[in-house]
Parts: C-alpha cells; structure tokens; sequence
C-alpha cells in the first residue's frame, strides 16, 4: 500500500515540477480531484447495489456481443464467427479481429447516435458534467468537455464545442485534450470489454468505472500541468443532433460507425508496419531482441511499481504498459488476453485494467492534432505543442486510476 502512497505523491508531482505557472496552483482543487477519484471509485466498486448495476451491464455487453457477431457472421460467414464449414485442424486460427470483433464498433456507434438524438446521452453528460461544476469549480465549458470524453472518441469530443475553439483559453484547450487522452469513448468500451472476458470478473463495469475515475484525473493534471491564466466562465453549450429522425440517427451513426471501423483498422496496420520497420533497424544495429516496446518498458518500471503492481509482475506490466503508448490500449488488451489470467496477480491485473484504459498513445496524437488544427488551423503550433503535453498527462492520469483502485483493491 505504502508504494502506491508514493505513487500518488510522485504523479502528482510530475505534473507541479513541469508546471507553466505553479503559483496558479490552486491547492484545493488538488485535494477535490483527488477525493472525487477515490469517492467514485469506492462508490463504484464497494457499494453492493452500483456493482450489481455493474454486473447488469456486464450482462448487457454480451447480449451486444452477440447481436455484432450474428450480423458479423451474416455477411462474412465463417470469416465473421459461423459455424466453419471444416475441420480446423492446422496451425494459424478461424479468430479474425477485423471481421468478429471490431464490428462491434459499428453496433455502438449506431447504438450511440439514436441515443444522442432521443436526447440521453445529453443528459448523462449533463449530470456528470453538473457533479464536476459543483466539486471542482469548472466552468460549463470546461466540465461539458470532461464529461462528454466519456462517451465521444478523441476525434469527436473536439467536434462537440467546435465555435469555442477560438476564444477559447490555453488552460481550456489543454484540459480539454487530456480528457480526451484519459478515457476512452462509449463506443469501444465493449470493444475492450470483449478481450478482458476472462481475465477479470465483469470487464464492462471496469472500463465503464475507468473512464469515470479518470474525469477527476484529467482535470488535476491538466490543471496542475497548464494552471488557468483566468477565471472567464463560459456556459455549457447546446448540443443537438443533426438527425431528423431515429431511422436518419441510426443510418448516420452506421455511416460514422464504418468511417471509425475503418480507421481502427488502417491506423492498427500502420502502427504495426512502422513499427515493425524501426524494430527491424533497431534489431540490426543493436542486436536481436532489441525493440521500441523492448526500451519503453524499461522507462514504465519505476511507474508500473508506484502503481502497486505486485514486484513479481513488473517486467510483464511494464511491457504492457509500453504496448499501451506506442501501439494501443486496444493491443494492450489483446495481449493481456493472450496472456490469459494466470500469467499475472489478479491485483496486478486490476490496476493495468485500469492503467491501460484511456486514449494516450502516439495515434490518438496525430489525430487529436489533426482534427482541432482543422478546426482552428490559427491555433495549429500551440495545440501541436498543447497536445503533446496532454499525451503524458492522459497518461498520468490513467496510471493515476490504475493506483487509487489498486489501493481500494489491496489484493
């Protein structure tokens, strides 16, 4: 317990030590975040009805599951999860990530556009966005860009408060990216969900908890990292849907859906090509088994053990934890997956849950820069700059997450 103590002190204390302006430091929003990070997650994973609520979702995200795989499996036949029609008795595997899992997104995204035109997704972001306003002091703005992080990925909470870009404050910006680079959006949670199945007891409660826990993070280094200048308020602003109906939402987020599917999928073989060519010059200048994640993991030692991680599992966290940066939390989850559940502590395993759920890695930077630069194409260098940033702090503010649930949970 005492290590994770440290670790709260130590990454809080990043952010202070790398701050543009310590005196604008507001000592009691520090303690705010803080309590609000430890309130939610003890609210969320202590008290018996909210985890069976949890639980109810867990058993909703199967049903959807399900429902991806039958139209999966429709248009793609075996390819897409039916029944094969041989016997699969050779190497290699019938599993195709791209045709039985990553649909899934396209179910959500759908799911996501009739709930936002019938208006519920509004509220949700209301409410969470009002718990903000009242215990950190934000102003409309700032907690309509936390709260919507939650549920709209790294590309579309920008789009959400577009007409604010240009009088909007630097302190302002900067948070608004680290939200985004702290969670990760409602239409991939059951993504990650399915590939935890087995690994923890009810995955879909935990990245729905997750994201949640990681608000309150965001706001503290973000804050910490790029202090207010100003105190401007600004109110929260309309947000409607475009959809003229819920047959017109639900084409619109199946047409949003497969754009988003088919960015995953390019952005995912990119990653790997590029990847794989610096791991190639890597190895042949410096010998083989010498890889980007190879020299990552060594820098996440030291973090993986502030976080709690038990001390037998911080070679494999810490290499899960640079899969995270430089591929993707998505890959992450993959290879916890093919890991299986014995290959680390369950405590180990509940924190990186955690630690690993959020949209801080070096894609999410190219698309967070190329979005807001289209936006307000005035602001390009400071967000270039701003977001850079917000790269490590969405990361410290995951490893955050991952430490107050490892204290609740001691294992």
């Amino acid at each position: 317990m005492w290590q994770a103590l440290l670790g709260i002190l130590v990454f809080t204390a990043i952010p202070v030590v790398l701050s543009e302006n310590r005196r604008a430091i507001s000592p009691r929003l520090v303690l705010a975040c803080l309590a609000l990070q430890f309130a939610i997650a003890w609210l969320m994973l202590r008290i018996t009805w909210v985890q069976d609520l949890l639980l109810g979702l867990n058993s909703a995200v199967k049903v959807l599951e399900q429902a991806a795989l039958a139209g999966s499996s429709y248009m793609f036949g075996y390819l897409g999860g039916a029944e094969l029609p041989f016997e699969a008795d050779g190497p290699g595997t019938p599993f195709i990530i791209a045709f039985q899992v990553l649909p899934i997104v396209l179910v959500m995204s759908a799911l996501s556009a009739i709930l936002f035109y019938w208006g519920i997704l509004q509220r949700v972001i209301g409410g969470l966005g009002f718990l903000l306003q009242k215990v950190l002091r934000l102003d409309g703005l700032q907690t309509f860009a936390v709260a919507s992080s939650v549920f709209f990925g790294i590309v579309e909470a920008p789009l959400l408060v577009r007409p604010y870009f240009e009088s909007m404050s630097r302190s302002t910006l900067f948070l608004l990216i680290t939200a985004a680079m702290s969670t990760v959006a409602g239409t991939v949670m059951v993504l990650y969900a399915s590939q935890l199945e087995g690994i923890i007891a009810n995955p879909a409660g935990h990245i729905l908890v997750a994201s949640l826990i990681s608000m309150p993070a965001a706001v503290l280094f973000a804050q910490l990292w790029v202090p207010p200048a100003d105190r401007r308020q600004h109110h929260i602003p309309p947000v409607h849907s475009e959809a003229q109906s819920t047959l017109d939402a639900l084409v619109r987020g199946t047409e949003d859906g497969v754009k988003l599917l088919l960015n995953i999928i390019g952005m995912i073989m990119v990653l790997f090509a590029l990847i794989y060519l610096v791991n190639a010059l890597l190895g042949a200048l410096f010998g083989e088994g010498i890889t980007l994640e190879y020299l990552a993991s060594f820098l996440f030692h030291p973090i993986v053990w502030l976080m709690g991680v038990d001390s037998a599992d911080l070679g494999q966290a810490a290499e899960l934890m640079s899969i995270k940066l430089i591929f993707n939390e998505f890959v992450a989850y993959q290879r916890i997956a093919e890991l299986g559940p014995d290959a680390l502590s369950p405590h180990s395993y509940l924190v990186l849950v955690y630690a690993i759920c959020g949209f801080a890695n070096f894609a999410s930077l190219g698309l967070v820069v190329g979005t807001i630069s289209t936006i307000v194409p005035g602001r390009t260098a400071e967000v270039a700059y701003l977001a850079t940033r917000a790269l490590f702090a969405g990361l410290l503010a995951t490893c955050m997450t991952g430490t107050v649930v490892g204290l609740l949970h001691p294992g």
